[in-house]
């Protein structure tokens, strides 16, 4: 013992002593590297919600199309493709499936033991099944249920649908085609000869007219009667009577891609100010509440990883020039003007003191209404402003790109720190080991001392 202390313990006091400053060092390091590696994650992220908005603003944005009509005679569904009109619709006829029934006394009425049962759908001889009741009824025993189930089972039906109706003192056969319209009409003949089938429901085909025009259906879902619009027919119409339907241009998608494209592009502006700068209060406090903002969001949803800066992040890539040069390029195509000569001013949106673009909601609203289709080629056309950020952007998130080359130069930057920490570990534990030697020899040596020393005591 020296001291009262042992000499591993000793070894261990001096280690810790001399190993301090380098850990700290390392952790420093790796702390740094790892808060600039989510910084860039972070930019990234905000800088592919840019592009996903731009490609939604050049998408189908200013092309949605909103659709009306009159009564519940007909239901409508249009596509962006749908030309903007008003048109009136009159449904004469609603189309319908072909029906036939035959009347049996029981369900447990005998079929008959021979005969050729054959169906038709259509004009198409080949559309025909055939069911031999000598085959069927071979043991004689076989009723309608199992004639029901030979027609609904026979592998070839071409489009028949065979139920049973009840009707309390006897039972109904009911045949219906798959399809309904003229085309799927029925033929059931036994040896060729009619079965005497009633019918229920003629087949027909559905009739409209469409601004004056007439229109025949097999169905009553007319789909792309008009480019990009297809009706639901549900009941005819009185006489005189028709329904009244309009498609009109939905600026509500347009002018919401507008704002979110606005919102990216003010976040991806205060981001990088965020992340390039050292912070003053106000920034941090800034940066702390959309903190919270973020973490409400991810109650909602916790897989959602944060997309705002952290207080830890705020200035983690200061004096990355290129990232300077990206905020001014971006904000410089904002500027310019689209090739049609509009400028974002004219749509009620300008650049404020801090770099971020305003909306005057009132003035964007009224530009859409006044002239949708030229909102359509500042955002849309060749070297729009959508192609002007889209071309700024790609560079960096693009594979192999900027972000992806200063995140994989700081993965190895944090090898060669744990590389370091690892080599600086064995170092302290060699020198450790002489230490402890060292110290333990002394104890030796004061110990054989000591005893000698009582000898003489």
């Amino acid at each position: 013992m020296i001291s009262g202390m042992s000499g591993a313990s000793f070894a261990e006091q001096l280690i810790s002593a001399e190993r301090m400053s380098k850990d700290q060092l390392f952790k420093t390091n790796l702390t740094k590297h790892q808060t600039q590696i989510d910084a860039y994650e972070l930019l990234e992220r905000s800088l592919n919600k840019m592009t996903s908005n731009l490609e939604k603003i050049n998408g189908d944005a200013f092309e949605s199309k909103t659709s009306s009509i009159s009564d519940e005679n007909a239901a409508i569904t249009v596509d962006s493709d749908a030309p903007t009109g008003t048109y009136d619709l009159t449904v004469k006829q609603l189309a319908q499936a072909h029906q036939l029934t035959k009347s049996f006394a029981s369900e447990t009425d005998l079929l008959p033991a021979s005969g050729l049962l054959s169906i038709q759908v259509g004009p198409d001889i080949a559309d025909t099944i055939e069911i031999d009741m000598a085959v069927l009824n071979a043991d004689g025993t076989r009723t309608v249920n199992d004639l029901r189930d030979a027609i609904n089972s026979h592998p070839d039906n071409p489009g028949v649908q065979a139920s049973l109706v009840r009707t309390g003192g006897s039972v109904e056969l009911m045949m219906t085609s798959s399809e309904s319209g003229k085309d799927s009409t029925l033929k059931v003949e036994m040896d060729s000869v009619d079965w005497g089938m009633s019918e229920r429901k003629a087949a027909q085909d559905a009739e409209i007219v469409l601004n004056g025009i007439d229109i025949t259906s097999s169905s009553n879902y007319i789909s792309n009667v008009i480019d990009g619009v297809s009706i639901e027919l549900n009941k005819t119409h009185s006489a005189g009577e028709s329904s009244t339907i309009k498609i009109e241009s939905d600026t509500s998608s347009s002018e919401d891609a507008v704002k979110d494209f606005v919102d990216s592009f003010n976040d991806l502006m205060n981001q990088i100010n965020q992340l390039t700068r050292s912070m003053g209060s106000s920034v941090v406090d800034e940066a702390k509440e959309n903190d919270k903002d973020t973490d409400d969001k991810d109650k909602d949803d916790e897989d959602d990883k944060p997309s705002s800066v952290t207080e830890d992040q705020l200035g983690a890539l200061k004096g990355d020039s290129t990232l300077r040069m990206l905020q001014a390029s971006m904000r410089n195509s904002v500027f310019e003007a689209a090739p049609n000569g509009m400028r974002l001013s004219d749509i009620g949106i300008e650049m404020n003191r801090s770099g971020e673009l305003d909306i005057d909601e009132d003035k964007l609203t009224q530009a859409l209404k006044d002239d949708p289709a030229a909102l359509k080629e500042m955002f849309t056309a060749d070297n729009s402003f959508i192609d002007r950020i889209d071309t700024i952007i790609e560079p960096f998130t693009q594979s192999n790109g900027y972000l992806d080359l200063k995140q994989n130069n700081l993965d190895q930057q944090i090898e060669r720190v744990e590389d370091s920490m690892s080599r600086h570990d064995y170092q302290m534990k060699q020198r450790y080991q002489i230490y402890l030697s060292q110290f333990t020899a002394m104890e030796n040596t004061i110990n054989q001392l000591n005893s000698a020393s009582m000898l003489f005591n």
